[in-house]
């Protein structure tokens, strides 16, 4: 009987090959494997009974990956093992696997090796300090992370040195955290505790990569936290020290802890004494389309993917030209959408035959104050609106002059309509209440707020920013709601998006819209792009490179 197993596999990092491999090896079944782009197929061979018992352990020993998107199995008669592909190197460093995990149980050993992909060059002994008194620990290990935990259970922060770097440790307290700040469950049942999640993204936090998910922390957790942030960035441990660390701390009544900067005020420290170069983690936004945008992170990324990224003097041409080598669009023409929050914004096209075209752009004055005073002095209604504004809103219109841009995109231009708006009393904080709002948003629809360009009939143009804070100045003043108008201000630029990507579809024959750049970490951006922009073009985002680089 043979039997083939089939799996859409989305990177071509080599760690699915060598775990089927490995894994048919190790159950010593006659077997080879075949692969064609991103589908990889592993062919066994053997009885009926044999390849029941082989199907049910793979099923209970395959490790569910963020890049896997389907499997399947097949009957066939065919048997050509000349079709086999050679299986190269995995060359990127995994979180434990199921293997490492059951061989470093039994002694608590943190320093137990995967069978795939790289392995840091780390040994015990584990070292633990504490009151400047320092312990050994050379075989058996889950002493060492009970002493940490008792430190944690007691209020004190621990210095934690893992495979991703040194984190100081505490527990979960009552406080305004950085956005940086990382909060772990000790267990994967205590995620709904705390976040508001699909199980979905639940099931991302568990994955072989474990990457961080931003979350909305419940009704629950925030009634009984009241300074706590509306988001989080939750993530499960991503290694065997901080695995251990989490069982200690279950034992110790302790649920969750907040991993931030190393801090040298710490009261203890566990680690090994190594050094690493520190290994970056993933942060993945899931769609409800399925998909999963990697937002942050090349941790997972082949080595010959990112060599092959040349630097360029601009972000978004690099971002495009990666995005088009990764997903082999080299033959088609293509529209690149790159929205940022740390660099200057860009819808750009491609063809083989042209290169890249730069098309719009944003672009508005260097200061707020400046932007209020172009519209006053636009037109009489400009000046009518901005001056029935002041009136209402005096403070926020005179502190305006004190609001400067660094960068010109989407993002500052909501930073600052959200400043106008009365969201903060700086445009960062502001900016930051506008995406919490867009987030939590429970409605149908927004209200449509004006994107429009500078100059309709020209290729190369720019986003009217003016038109647009008049728009957002206009609904302040009619008393439109706070949710409302946050989310309007998003999906009307999706709106705005889609509209544009029709005309550039019509009359450039664009085949593919990729989407790139920071702004689309917003799940709610992203999935209204694949909601509206989807329905009458071939939407792209990155597969194993992050959103921006």
């Amino acid at each position: 009987m043979i039997l083939v197993y089939e799996f859409e596999y989305i990177s071509n990092n080599n760690f699915l090959e060598n775990f089927l491999k490995n894994f048919a090896e190790k159950n010593k079944i006659e077997h080879y494997i075949t692969k064609n782009k991103e589908k990889i197929s592993l062919h066994v061979k053997g009885s009926e009974d044999a390849l029941l018992a082989f199907s049910d352990e793979l099923s209970n020993s395959l490790p569910f990956s963020i890049f896997l998107k389907s499997t399947h199995v097949n009957a066939v008669d065919e048997w050509d093992s000349g079709k086999a592909v050679d299986i190269k190197k995995c060359e990127v460093y995994l979180p434990f696997t199921k293997e490492a995990l059951n061989r470093a149980k039994k002694d608590f050993n943190p320093f137990v090796k995967n069978e795939t992909g790289l392995n840091f060059d780390i040994n015990p002994p584990l070292f633990f300090t504490y009151n400047d008194k320092s312990v050994q620990y050379e075989n058996s290990f889950q002493e060492a992370f009970l002493q940490a935990a008792d430190v944690i259970e007691s209020g004190e922060k621990l210095n934690l040195k893992t495979l991703n770097g040194t984190f100081c440790i505490s527990k979960v307290k009552d406080t305004t955290y950085s956005d940086d700040t990382i909060i772990m469950p000790c267990d994967l049942s205590l995620v709904g505790k705390i976040a508001v999640m699909e199980d979905e993204e639940a099931a991302i936090l568990a994955s072989l990569e474990k990457p961080v998910v931003k979350a909305h922390v419940n009704l629950v957790f925030s009634s009984q936290y009241l300074n706590f942030p509306k988001f989080i960035k939750l993530r499960l441990a991503s290694d065997l020290f901080l695995y251990f660390l989490s069982l200690a701390l279950l034992e110790k009544g302790v649920k969750f802890v907040a991993l931030e900067a190393e801090d040298d005020a710490a009261a203890a420290s566990l680690g090994f004494g190594q050094e690493i170069k520190n290994s970056k983690w993933l942060e993945v936004c899931h769609l409800k389309s399925g998909q999963n945008i990697i937002i942050k992170g090349t941790v997972f990324t082949p080595p010959k993917l990112l060599n092959s990224i040349k630097p360029l003097k601009n972000p978004h041409h690099m971002q495009f030209a990666a995005t088009i080598h990764e997903l082999e669009l080299f033959e088609e023409i293509n529209c690149g959408i790159y929205l940022s929050r740390n660099h200057n914004d860009m819808i750009m096209l491609y063809s083989d035959k042209t290169g890249v075209l730069d098309i719009l752009q944003t672009d508005f004055e260097d200061s707020l104050d400046e932007m209020l005073e172009r519209i006053k002095k636009e037109d009489e209604n400009g000046g009518k609106l901005l001056d029935k504004y002041n009136q209402s809103f005096s403070k926020i219109y005179e502190n305006a002059k004190n609001i400067r841009f660094e960068v010109k995109n989407i993002s500052t231009l909501w930073a600052a309509a959200a400043y106008l708006l009365g969201f903060g009393e700086d445009s960062q904080t502001a900016k930051k209440r506008l995406f919490e709002n867009i987030e939590l948003f429970g409605g149908q629809k927004g209200v449509r707020v004006d994107y429009k360009l500078t100059d309709e009939k020209s290729l190369k143009t720019s986003l009217n920013a003016h038109k647009f804070l008049k728009s957002v100045i206009s609904f302040k003043l009619a008393g439109a709601d706070d949710g409302l108008l946050s989310f309007g201000i998003a999906e009307s630029l999706i709106h705005f998006l889609n509209d544009f990507a029709d005309k550039v579809k019509d009359e450039f024959e664009v085949k593919n819209i990729l989407l790139m750049g920071s702004l689309f970490g917003s799940k709610t951006v992203s999935n209204l792009c694949v909601n509206h922009i989807s329905v009458n073009h071939k939407v792209y985002f990155n597969k194993e490179l992050p959103i921006e680089l």
